[in-house]
Formats: structure tokens, C-alpha cells, sequence
């Protein structure tokens, strides 16, 4: 009897989560675009490279982009050169709860070294950084489908899901700009 409770159980919870879950990831207002547009939105904002705004983020716009860019170009460099063999799954409630919400909650994480820009962000670097991503976007689509990285706070993240993070981090990094860029407060260092 206690097995059949059990499995009932699990049944209710699973009718529960499975809606809840929909609920939670269609609740996004705008559907997530191509990381082509992203890419492109990311270009477009170069020109406004200095505007900043303290009260959304301590960095810059020019920040923003060469992280971006830095972390698309080093999860490429970093799955080019995984053995897929080596690659093991394993679950990750960090990992599932951003998939399953598709963006990244502001102020929780912060850049590791291997992608933090440098103090100062040349634009002829962001530019040359962008047409690098571009390149390891299309090589990215051709890798196995167990090449991997290690996230530093998410555990290995192979192909299929290494380019949702990029979706989602990408995205992440647009908002904070869109936002630096349409509050009132916004000015150029």
C-alpha cells in the first residue's frame, strides 16, 4: 500500500509542476529572439558604449557588451576543445530553476575572472569580439552534441543546453543595457 501512495503522489505533484512550470516559462512577455539579433542587437549598442547608470548597474555599457561577447567566444573555445566522452550529466537545481525561468535574476553572480573585461573597453575590441561570436555561433552548431563546458556556478553544460545559457545570458546582459540606456538617469562617463 505505501508504494501505491507513493506513486500516487509523485502523479499529483507531477499534474501540479508540469502546469505551474508552463505558467512560469510562457509568463515571458517577449519570446526570446535568434542569437543572430541578439548579436546584432549587441552591435548596435556599441556606439553607446559609455552610457552608464548607477542605479542599474555599476558598469557600463561598454562592459556589458565585452562580457557578453567574451563569454559566447569562451564557451566556444572551451566546448571546441572538450572530449564529449568526458562529458557527464548530472542534476543541477541552479541549472534547472534557469532553464526553467529562462533568465538570470540581477546581482546573484558575479563574472568570473576568465570573462571580466578589462578596465578599460576598446572599440575596436568589441567589434573584433562580435565578428569572432558571429564565427563561433555558426562553428558551435557543428560541434558534437556532448561537447560541454564547466559553468562555474551551473556544473558541465553540454552543446544543447550551453546554447540556451548563451540565449539566456545574452538576453540578460541586453536588458541590463536596454535598461542603462531608457531610464532618465542615464549619462556618458
Amino acid at each position: 500500500m505505501p508504494k501505491l501512495k507513493l506513486k500516487t503522489k509523485f502523479i499529483s505533484i507531477t499534474f501540479l509542476a508540469v502546469p505551474l512550470a508552463f505558467l512560469l516559462v510562457s509568463g515571458n512577455k517577449k519570446r526570446e529572439t535568434s542569437l543572430e539579433s541578439k548579436l546584432a542587437e549587441l552591435e548596435s549598442y556599441i556606439p553607446k558604449r559609455d552610457s552608464l547608470n548607477t542605479e542599474i548597474s555599476q558598469m557600463d555599457v561598454a562592459w556589458h557588451l565585452d562580457h557578453t561577447l567574451r563569454t559566447i567566444n569562451e564557451i566556444y573555445r572551451t566546448m571546441e576543445k572538450s572530449d564529449p566522452v568526458q562529458y557527464r550529466g548530472s542534476v543541477h537545481l541552479g541549472r534547472s530553476f534557469l532553464l526553467l525561468i529562462n533568465k538570470i535574476p540581477r546581482g546573484r553572480a558575479e563574472a568570473p575572472d576568465i570573462v571580466r573585461p578589462p578596465k578599460v573597453v576598446l572599440t575596436d575590441s568589441l567589434y573584433y569580439a562580435l565578428e569572432k561570436a558571429n564565427q563561433n555561433l555558426v562553428h558551435l552548431e557543428t560541434l558534437p552534441k556532448k561537447a560541454y563546458f564547466e559553468h562555474p556556478y551551473l556544473g558541465a553544460l553540454k552543446k544543447r543546453t550551453a546554447i540556451r545559457f548563451i540565449e539566456i545570458h545574452t538576453e540578460h546582459h541586453l536588458k541590463i543595457i536596454r535598461d542603462i540606456l531608457t531610464k532618465n538617469t542615464c549619462r556618458s562617463k
